[in-house]
């Protein structure tokens, strides 16, 4: 119950959505080749979530994200250079843009979070190293 509690969170439902629509367009061939790789690049960074100290797991999901990020843009940048607005040119920048600012609050946050991780790391390494250095001053 725990691991889906996990997987259930703001960044891993934006990669999941995300993946499913960069494999739909990749599907019908609406998009380049890079947008299966983002889909399997967000598949992976949901199945990562799960494994939350792998020392991989964090800098991948900010990868992902970056890469997503540059993929809608990418699309939105075709949208704009159309000449003829249909309805799906549209309906795609609409979608685009959505998940550009739903990637965008992922990057965000999945990059506090991995600060906040590094700055944790590095108070325990300075607690233990003043524990050590109390040991020291004790023995002498």
């Amino acid at each position: 119950m725990s691991a889906s509690k996990d997987l259930l969170n703001f960044p891993n439902i934006t990669f999941l959505i995300t993946g499913l629509y960069f494999a739909a367009v990749a599907g019908i061939g609406e998009g380049s080749a890079y947008t299966g790789v983002g889909a399997i690049l967000c598949f992976i960074a949901v199945g990562l979530a799960l494994e939350r100290e792998w020392p991989f797991s964090w800098p991948w999901r900010l990868a992902t994200a970056a890469f997503s990020l540059i993929l809608l843009l990418t699309q939105l940048g075709s949208d704009f250079t159309v000449s003829n607005a249909s309805a799906t040119i549209v309906t795609s920048v609409l979608v685009n843009g959505a998940l550009f600012v739903l990637m965008l609050g992922v990057l965000l946050f999945t990059a506090k979070d991995l600060v906040t991780r590094e700055g944790e790391e590095e108070e325990e390494e300075e607690e233990e190293q003043e524990s050590k250095k109390k040991k020291l001053t004790y023995e002498i």
